[in-house]
């Protein structure tokens, strides 16, 4: 059973830092705990790095995946869902492993990954997992890749993501840990520092996201404490004492200068929780 912390604000578990709070909130270390709240319908929910939280909160049970076992075996890495991405990429690199090196400096958590295919520099989760165990309908099932309906930015993984089944075949160490080191460096290049969810909104077609944004007119626009980041428009970050209301304000201007002026609905990566209002 778990130990619930009643009325638990929410924002110290999102990557936004906005939110309000949530009837009880618990933590989940182990598989068994994983699949307790699972079975007993909680919000799972993992690193927050893509989820924005509404001010007026979650009125239901929340249990944060920290599941974070992982072991490498044969040309295979076994991880709980839990397990942070950029974390497990550090350790690919460390150990001559390849395959996530696109992740270096990415975060969330592997599951939630799998679950939005998470990807960047060309590379994706599609490419490197071989299989994902989900516990849904009361039922624990493992899936192979090519029965998780993998698209740019999503995947038909329903249920709850216990673990995962990665290629880590090895490779030259120093090209390696060179090509990391180098997305880590453009990374911070391109993208801001800040208290974000990452990307917004997937790119349309061909057609950046932020690009689009950017010559809407919205880069560096505000809405309270938060901001479209003047160095990538499809960033939004909490300057400091942002609600969420705020954020939901420019995620809808975007949208809407977006479609004026191109005629293009834009799609959120970010998913809403809770309420707003």
């Amino acid at each position: 059973m778990f130990d619930y912390f009643r009325d638990a604000p929410l924002n110290r578990c999102c990557t936004f830092l906005t939110g309000g709070r949530a009837r009880r909130l618990a933590y989940a270390y182990t598989q068994e705990e994983l699949c307790e709240a699972a079975d007993c319908g909680a919000l799972v929910l993992g690193r927050g790095s893509n989820v924005l939280v509404g001010d007026a909160g979650y009125d239901g049970d929340v249990v944060v995946n920290r599941t974070a076992s992982r072991t490498f075996s044969g040309e295979f890495c076994e991880c709980d869902s839990g397990v942070l991405l950029s974390l497990l990429s550090r350790e690919y690199a460390a150990a001559g492993r390849t395959g996530l090196e696109w992740a270096y400096g990415l975060p969330g958590s592997a599951g939630g990954a799998a679950i939005g295919n998470a990807g960047a520099f060309g590379g994706c989760m599609a490419d490197v997992l071989d299989s994902v165990t989900v516990l849904s309908g009361g039922k624990v099932r493992e899936l192979k890749a090519e029965e998780c309906g993998f698209k740019y930015r999503a995947s038909g993984i329903r249920g709850t993501v216990l673990k995962l089944r990665l290629k880590a075949p090895l490779g030259d160490a120093e090209t390696i840990r060179e090509l990391s080191e180098r997305n880590l460096a453009r990374r911070r290049k391109t993208q801001p520092l800040g208290a974000s969810a990452g990307s917004v909104f997937k790119a349309a077609g061909l057609l950046p996201a932020g690009l689009l944004i950017d010559r809407a007119g919205l880069k560096g626009a505000s809405a309270g404490g938060a901001e479209i980041s003047p160095i990538h428009a499809n960033f939004i970050i909490n300057r400091g004492g942002a609600t969420s209301g705020d954020v939901l304000r420019l995620i809808l201007e975007a949208e809407t200068a977006v479609f004026l002026k191109y005629g293009i609905r834009l799609e959120r990566e970010i998913k809403l929780l809770g309420e707003f209002f």
